[in-house]
Order: structure tokens, then C-alpha cells, then sequence
């Protein structure tokens, strides 16, 4: 076995042209495939962030019942603000914050004309503790509890009412019980954060605000949690929904951002398809080369036969070749990606703006271990295989036939 090994090794290194040629190939692919990986994951993982970090947070607590009936912003499914709720939901492990919020919908009225908004009540400081970026896309300045009475306003409702930062609006809604109720609020600031519902219908107040006007002191609609770390989101959703018991619903990111991590998947769907181009245009290179060596050595493989050495070690001979071109050539590439990787995550990302949005973010590429296992494997088993063939055709060459070969 070992001479066949060093056998391989001295046919790979005879022709060193063809040899770089192929290393080459597969090292672009895994290289390829590494990059392209490392730029989707930490595409997903910047949308998972910005989610968690600048919207929903980590989890959500509601009442069960509020979820089938939150399109009409309900208030009766309301909780205590400092209750039972967020006293269980902060001995959670893993628990680093909890918001309350008071979720109701109503009318805005500039003097002249009035449209529907749904308003989000927030105590600022700690929703900030749970939404780090709540403010990012914020032109102008944020709520703060010293201006109980100033608001935001997504850009776009601002827009159609004609106003701006400084200016004054009356904000009419219901209570729980119906009776209407107005106050006036002063625009603090707008808010672009690429999503056309909150552009266009959203709306941030003071948490003291929202329940004066909807008559509802020291209640909310639902908290928010932040969590210490991402990776225990499900592990800490089981124990709050056990602590809890069956009256509450507690929702994840995800659920509550169902659309984001169908984007992520066919992310992923997408990087996987692109990655198996890569290494098809290597395994066809591999193919290709070492059919090319069994034509250009088959009076070596026929001498070979003569003196003894059988068909299976002739197979073994031609796939432990193909074996040290995919490791090495796998192993340049990825030491290439994790090189660009690391290049591009020291430089900060690649800065990114969506179209119609106002938020510049840096997509940090992230290339954990099992990308690289990933692509080492296929590029091998890739490479195997398409050494298959060549290696099968060269042990079924007859020796004679083979030495008579020109």
C-alpha cells in the first residue's frame, strides 16, 4: 500500500504543468464555494440581526389569543407592565433585557387631513436595552421619557402628512372600552428602515404616552426580550413557555419574522446550488487529467500488469492520485477563502444599502468550520469519483495490448 502511495505521489509531481493545472481547478472551486458561503451566511446572519436587534427582539410574550387577532391591534389581551410576566421572564436564563409594549391602532390628524396608523408605546431606555439598533434609520431624535409627548413617524407617513421634525399632530384612538380619546404629539424624528408597512403606517410614542391616550395605565400588549446570546433562543422560549403555562405565547424571532428565514433558506438553497457549479467545472478538470495520464502512460500501466501488479492496485494507483490532487487542491483553496474571509471581516465587511433605504449596513462574510469541511469533502468525494472511470479503463487495459501502445 505504501509504495502505491509513493507511486501516486511521484506520478502526481511528474507532470507539474498538468499537475498545477488541476490543483488549480479544484482549489477555485473550493475557493469559490468558500467565498460565496462565507458572504451568504453572514448575509442571513445580518438580517437575523437586524431583526432581533432593531425590531422584534430575540422573543416576544403575548397573551394567547393576541396572535390571530393582532391585525386589528387589539387591547384587551393586555398585561401588567411590571407584573408577573417580566418578573419569570428575567430568572430565565440567558434573559439580558425585557421591553414592554403597547401595541394600538388610530388616527393621525395634522389639522387638514387624517389617516389610519398603527402606534407602538416604548419605555425609551429600556427599549433600547432589547432594540441596541432601534434607532438606526432615525432622522432626527430619538423618544426619550424627558419629551413625553414627541413621537416617530416612519418617513413615507410623514411624507403624506405634510410634516416634519418639530411639527405637531393630534393622535386619536380607543380605549379598551371604546371611548375615543386625542392628545397632541410633536414630531421628534422619521424613520427609514426599509419596511413599507412601518413607513408608511408606524409609529413610536413614549410608553407613558400610549397608555394615557388609550386610558390604559400600567398595562402593555407584549414584551420584548433580549437574550445574551442568539444560539439559546429556542432553549429559552421552552422555559418561559413552561414558567409561564398555557395562558401566554411566547413567539421567536422567526415566527414573528416568518418571511426573513424563508429568505435565509433559499439563501442557502441558492449558495449550495452555486457551489455544486464550482466543483462540477473541477471534478470535469479532474476528469479530464487523468484520463489524459492513463492515455499517455499505458505502456507504463501494460509493463506494470506484466511484472505482476493486478488490476486493483492499478484502480487503487490512479484513485490515491486523484486523492492527493482534491487534498491538495482543497486544502490551497480553503486556505485562500479563509485568507479573503478574514482580509474583508478586518476591513469591517462590505458596506450594503437596499434600494429605498436610508440604513447603510456591513455584511460581515463568515466561514465557520463546516464550510470548509464541507467543500474539502465534496471537492474529494468529487474528485473520487470522477477518477473513477479513468482508473477503472486503465486496469482493464490488457497487458499486451497496452505494451504494444505507441
Amino acid at each position: 500500500m505504501w509504495t502505491l502511495v509513493h507511486l501516486a505521489l511521484r506520478n502526481v509531481l511528474r507532470n507539474k504543468s498538468r499537475a498545477a493545472f488541476t490543483l488549480g481547478g479544484i482549489a477555485f472551486g473550493v475557493w469559490m464555494s468558500m467565498l460565496m458561503g462565507s458572504f451568504v451566511i453572514g448575509l442571513g446572519e445580518t438580517m437575523a440581526d437586524d431583526v432581533v436587534r432593531s425590531k422584534v427582539g430575540s422573543l416576544q410574550v403575548h397573551l394567547r389569543g393576541y396572535d390571530d387577532a393582532k391585525a386589528n391591534q387589539p387591547l384587551d389581551f393586555d398585561m401588567a407592565e411590571h407584573g408577573d410576566v417580566e418578573r419569570i421572564a428575567r430568572s430565565i436564563p440567558h434573559v439580558k433585557a425585557v421591553a414592554p409594549h403597547l401595541v394600538f391602532g388610530g388616527l393621525c390628524n395634522n389639522g387638514s387631513a387624517a389617516t389610519m396608523i398603527i402606534a407602538t408605546g416604548v419605555d425609551p431606555e429600556r427599549e433600547l436595552q432589547v432594540l441596541p439598533l432601534a434607532n438606526r434609520g432615525l432622522a432626527g431624535a430619538p423618544l426619550a421619557s424627558a419629551r413625553p409627548h414627541s413621537g416617530l413617524l416612519g418617513f413615507e407617513l410623514a411624507d403624506a402628512m405634510g410634516v416634519k421634525q418639530g411639527a405637531s399632530l393630534t393622535i386619536q384612538a380607543a380605549s379598551r372600552d371604546g371611548q375615543q380619546n386625542a392628545l397632541d404629539l410633536d414630531v421628534a424624528g422619521t424613520v427609514n428602515n426599509n419596511l413599507p408597512l412601518d413607513s408608511k403606517r408606524m409609529m413610536w410614542v413614549p410608553l407613558a404616552y400610549a397608555q394615557e391616550l388609550v386610558q390604559m395605565p400600567g398595562r402593555v400588549t407584549e414584551f420584548a426580550l433580549a437574550l445574551d446570546d442568539m444560539k439559546y433562543t429556542d432553549e429559552v422560549k421552552t422555559a418561559l413557555e413552561r414558567a409561564l403555562g398555557p395562558k401566554y405565547h411566547v413567539q421567536t424571532w422567526y415566527e414573528l419574522r416568518a418571511s426573513v428565514k424563508e429568505i435565509i433558506q433559499i439563501q442557502r438553497m441558492v449558495l449550495m446550488a452555486a457551489c455544486l457549479v464550482f466543483l462540477i467545472i473541477a471534478i470535469v478538470g479532474v476528469m479530464n487529467t487523468m484520463l489524459m495520464s492513463v492515455l499517455e502512460r499505458t505502456r507504463e500501466i501494460g509493463t506494470m500488469m506484466a511484472v505482476g501488479v493486478r488490476r486493483t492496485q492499478v484502480t487503487v494507483l490512479f484513485l490515491w492520485e486523484a486523492a492527493f490532487l482534491a487534498l491538495f487542491g482543497a486544502g490551497i483553496g480553503a486556505i485562500l477563502g479563509y485568507g479573503v474571509v478574514g482580509i474583508v471581516t478586518r476591513l469591517g465587511g462590505v458596506p450594503l444599502m437596499a434600494p429605498g433605504s436610508a440604513m447603510l449596513v456591513h455584511i460581515v462574510p463568515h466561514a465557520p468550520l463546516w464550510l470548509a469541511a464541507t467543500a474539502i469533502i465534496a471537492s474529494a468525494l468529487g474528485t473520487l469519483a470522477a477518477a473513477a472511470y479513468p482508473a477503472w479503463r486503465a486496469a482493464r487495459l490488457r497487458p499486451v495490448e497496452a505494451l504494444r501502445a505507441v
